[in-house]
């Protein structure tokens, strides 16, 4: 998977379809804060992580929208090896593509969403000859909440749910086992949304 080329075709198909859908609102929004693992594995070797959010958020005419954009989710750790520990460095690239629904309160605009992530993740051994990368596609399920403070300017947070089930990981040194680690968890970020029309 070439994240950059994915990212910039969704952000592409995103904003062909505000030219040509009837498109109600478009924002951006960058936001960071952690991401919190549900695999015991993973937790053991890194704990939370975190993580850097932008995204596009085209909403239709109604309460419907789509949006898309990058995530960055990075962590060090420590690996356990036979007699000894060994530091190991994590990336995760998430580009995600979720159809929401939104909910207008004011000046508060709540989406409840669901789609997609595509995911390219890295571990990296920070002192031995070792890594592993790969790619996944998993279910996304998304919360998010911006609060306009003036007018086009918003603060911004979400809470995003991945499944990312039973990939290899080589956070544990042992040549005789492959170790399956679930990488699924709960993203918080916050920041800031800008309204472009």
């Amino acid at each position: 998977m070439k994240p950059r080329r994915i990212a910039l075709g969704l952000a592409a198909i995103v904003l062909g379809l505000s030219v040509v859908a009837p498109a109600q609102e478009l924002s951006v929004s960058a936001a960071a804060g952690s991401a919190f693992p549900l695999g015991e594995a993973y937790r053991t070797i890194y704990g939370s992580s975190f993580a850097a959010a932008g995204d596009v958020w085209l909403k239709l005419k109604g309460p419907f929208g789509l949006g898309t954009g990058f995530t960055l989710l990075s962590d060090d750790g420590l690996a356990m090896g036979p007699t000894d520990q060994y530091p190991v460095r994590f990336r995760r690239r998430t580009i995600p593509l979720v159809v929401f629904y939104q909910f207008d309160v004011g000046p508060v605009d709540i989406r409840l969403g669901a789609g997609a992530g595509f995911h390219h993740f890295r571990e990296t051994w920070q002192t031995a000859d070792l890594d592993y990368s790969g790619n996944k596609t998993s279910p996304r399920a998304l919360l998010a909440v911006s609060v306009e403070v003036v007018r086009r300017l918003s603060l911004f947070s979400s809470v995003t749910y991945d499944t990312i089930r039973k990939e290899r990981s080589i956070g544990y040194l042992d040549s005789l086992n492959t170790y399956q680690v679930d990488l699924d968890g709960v993203q918080v970020v916050g920041g800031l949304s800008f309204r472009i029309f």
